[in-house]
């Protein structure tokens, strides 16, 4: 779906093409062809565009002239009679403030530093936890794509050029809701009218008078015999029928242009990435070749996985040996080999540091901070805290309550039962009724 936003002009490239991005802002930006532009432009113009929004980037689809502006009107001066004078004056009484003022404000002083240190205290605590850079996401180009749509007839050209735009998986979709009214077409159109009620309310005797007509017939007007309407036929020049043939080509295309981005990126591009387009080789890669680099695609992520989980447990095991417990149990929760479990000596370190760290001597602050690490570790079932705080404050039982789920025998403690987690809705409505 497209919808129009406002761009400026960054420059402008040897091959005619214009880079752009977002007017007044840093971001988005993108390229666009150089005959979008109908007129004439230069670097620094603000203009109106028609963008469509996909997942590899934002394609501009049209562009629009910007309106000259309109000239301001003429004005009148109006001369006054003379300078302005102030018509209230003001003057400020030198004196003392009282001593109940003075230590008002030493105290609002004396909170502000306090609150000041714990901010740049609670700062340095998030930088000491902040997060790993995240990853390059996948961006393919369209080479493949459009080497196929060159090839193609002109007739066909129009569809293989949206289908680019909209993406395949939008097409396949609009193929399965088409099949699908006409299977419902075809069947309604195959089942028996219901009998009229009158008929089934008819006396024996007339159903026997009747028996000499219907043997006069001739067979082929008999009910059993009577032709099944078929269903109805699309026609050859639809839309959606040439997309249906075109569908596998554009989809092998669609795949090459990932798997090459996917190989140009191997060291950089996010994990999840990698895999959606090794999991697509099996519809994408249909020649030789195509499955050649899948099986290069294949060893390339297995490289990379293995070397980034022999360097996720040296970061673990650093971190854990600086005595940032809390860091390491946020990292041990995202591994990136799945399915592997830590080795057992760092399954026991991480236990016993975040036994350790819950007491009945550590404040509530911190015992959520330790709470919220270990409810997402490997080891949650395996912590067992050494104690809980006599009176523990609203805060804290709040988030034992959130977590409960995860940490039961934690919970338990605290004299809360486990309570599951509220299921989400489904995007852009309510949740769906439970079935009864």
């Amino acid at each position: 779906m497209s919808r129009r936003i406002e761009i400026e002009l960054t420059s402008r490239r040897h091959d005619g093409a214009w880079t752009w991005r977002a007017a007044g802002a840093r971001e988005p930006k993108g390229v666009l062809a150089g005959d979008l532009i109908a007129f004439a432009a230069s670097v620094g113009d603000e203009l109106t565009v028609e963008a469509e929004f996909h997942m590899d980037g934002i394609e501009v689809i049209e562009v629009f002239e910007s309106k000259p502006k309109r000239p301001m009107p003429e004005t009148l001066e109006i001369l006054g009679s003379g300078p302005d004078r102030n018509l209230v004056t003001t003057q400020l009484v030198r004196g003392r403030k009282s001593r109940g003022a003075d230590r008002v404000s030493e105290d609002r002083r004396s909170r502000k530093d306090r609150r000041d240190k714990g901010d740049r205290g609670r700062q340095g605590s998030r930088r000491e936890e902040e997060e790993r850079p995240k990853a390059k996401r996948l961006r393919p180009a369209r080479t493949h794509r459009q080497a196929l749509i060159e090839t193609l007839p002109d007739e066909q050209k129009p569809v293989a050029e949206k289908m680019v735009r909209d993406g395949t998986k939008a097409i396949e979709q609009a193929l399965r809701d088409k099949r699908k009214k006409e299977r419902d077409a075809a069947r309604a159109a195959t089942e028996e009218p219901p009998r009229p009620p009158e008929a089934a309310d008819k006396p024996p005797e007339a159903s026997a008078e009747s028996e000499p007509e219907a043997a006069d017939k001739p067979p082929e007007a008999s009910a059993e015999s009577e032709p099944r309407a078929a269903p109805p036929e699309a026609s050859g020049g639809d839309f959606l029928d040439v997309a249906g043939k075109l569908l596998a080509r554009m989809r092998a295309a669609e795949w090459r242009d990932r798997v090459d981005a996917a190989l140009a990126g191997i060291d950089e591009i996010d994990l999840r990435d990698l895999r959606s387009v090794l999991g697509g080789a099996e519809a994408g890669a249909a020649d030789d070749e195509a499955k050649a680099l899948a099986d290069e695609l294949r060893a390339k992520l297995t490289e990379r996985v293995e070397r980034e989980h022999s360097a996720w447990l040296a970061e673990v095991a650093a971190t854990l040996a600086d005595g940032r417990m809390v860091r390491a149990l946020r990292l041990s929760a995202r591994p990136p080999k799945a399915g592997v479990p830590l080795p057992q000596d760092m399954v026991t370190r991480l236990t016993e540091a975040a036994s350790a760290g819950l007491t009945a001597e550590t404040p509530s602050k911190r015992w959520m901070m330790v709470l919220g690490a270990v409810a997402f570790s490997p080891v949650r079932r395996n912590v067992q805290p050494q104690g809980i705080p006599d009176k523990p404050d609203k805060e804290l039982m709040d988030e034992v309550k959130k977590l409960s789920e995860r940490v039961p025998h934690i919970a338990a403690l605290f004299g809360v039962e486990p309570t599951p987690a509220p299921r989400r809705g489904r995007r852009g409505g309510s949740a769906p009724p439970a079935r009864r």
